[in-house]
């Protein structure tokens, strides 16, 4: 009020002093005064005086102390305008208390990240890494394509999660089929310099990398051995060919009849031919002939099965072949294994002996 009292008096004597010299009065505006903001809390806005600096702000602001005053906001700024306007010295918090226990996985961490991991040279121009051993490092060049393989069988769970997703392309694929698909990770850097980490997860393991590019240097392919499973892979392996080869003696007895061993006869004589092609027994059970052939037998060429009939000549019979056994459809006196044509065939003799 005072303040627009002294106003009025100046006008007037400065509207008196012209009129007294003849000039043109003076024609003067009166504007309001400006509002003082409501106090509400410790905001910026509530803080701002519209007529001089703002004071620095208390420390739920988190600036620095002693820090310089908030740059003044325009008059014709909103408040949720004002409000959303982050100060100069205004300093987000970057860091937390680590307690002991979170200050000690971090250096267990470090120190397994740190640990050499040497890569050993692979089939193919692969760079092996133990698996678990220590954090791999995966070099990738721009413009190059680098490649991780994971282990024959081994099937993707989810997306791999990158650090840098921007600056860093990433794609699946996969080679062979069945049991021996491998799948595969491409890696492809936009630029040299970079540096972050890489997490793939399968349904046998999880895999955790070191991603880097230079401007050059690059590592085309990276596969892993895996030490802890090799003795387990082994047993498995072994325990499904013995499984295997129980399921082929089985598949063998069912061939024959029930009342089997009663009816054998194993009276046949084998002649000719070479140890290679000889069967290892021959027996029948008074309905079929059957004729054991030795293991090696398989990986070899099977000989041509032939009946002799009354007259000398060669007959065609009915039989199948099942793993290392000729299962015939009928007995025969006279039979012979053949393999080849012509002078060179060579032939295994089969004789049933006749009852005395």
């Amino acid at each position: 009020m005072q303040y627009l009292v002294a106003l009025l008096f100046v006008a007037n004597g400065l509207v008196s002093g012209q009129t007294q010299s003849g000039s043109s009065p003076v024609r003067v505006k009166r504007a309001p005064a400006p509002k003082a903001p409501a106090v509400q809390g410790h905001s910026l806005i509530d803080q701002y005086d519209y007529g001089a600096q703002a004071s620095a702000l208390e420390d739920a602001t988190q600036l620095r102390p002693g820090a310089a005053p908030v740059k003044p906001i325009k008059a014709n700024t909103s408040k949720d305008d004002a409000r959303s306007i982050v100060p100069v010295d205004f300093i987000p918090k970057t860091d937390v208390y680590l307690t002991e226990t979170a200050r000690e996985a971090v250096a267990m961490s470090a120190k397994w990240m740190a640990e050499p991991n040497p890569p050993s040279t692979g089939r193919d121009g692969r760079v092996l890494y133990a698996f678990g051993a220590g954090l791999p490092n995966v070099v990738c060049a721009p413009l190059r394509v680098c490649m991780i393989e994971l282990q024959a069988g081994e099937k993707l769970v989810g997306e791999p999660q990158i650090g840098d997703s921007v600056r860093w392309h990433l794609s699946p694929a996969m080679f062979g089929t069945g049991e021996t698909a491998t799948p595969v990770i491409v890696l492809k850097p936009f630029n040299p310099g970079l540096d972050t980490n890489l997490l793939i997860t399968t349904d046998r393991r999880a895999y955790y990398l070191r991603l880097m590019s230079k401007p050059d240097d690059y590592v085309a392919r990276v596969a892993f051995a895996y030490p802890e499973n090799e003795d387990s892979q082994r047993q498995w392996r072994d325990h499904l060919a013995q499984q295997k080869e129980r399921e082929r003696k089985q598949a063998q007895i069912a061939e024959l009849p029930a009342n089997a061993i009663e009816s054998m006869n194993f009276a046949y004589k084998i002649s000719g031919g070479d140890v290679t092609m000889q069967p290892v027994r021959v027996f029948d059970d008074g309905r079929k002939t059957y004729i054991q052939m030795s293991a090696q037998a398989q990986h070899r060429e099977a000989p041509v099965l032939v009946v002799i009939g009354a007259d000398g000549k060669q007959e065609m019979v009915n039989y199948r072949v099942k793993d290392s056994m000729y299962i015939v459809d009928r007995l025969f006196e006279r039979a012979q294994l053949v393999l080849g044509a012509g002078k060179k065939a060579r032939k295994v003799k089969i004789e049933r002996e006749r009852k005395g």
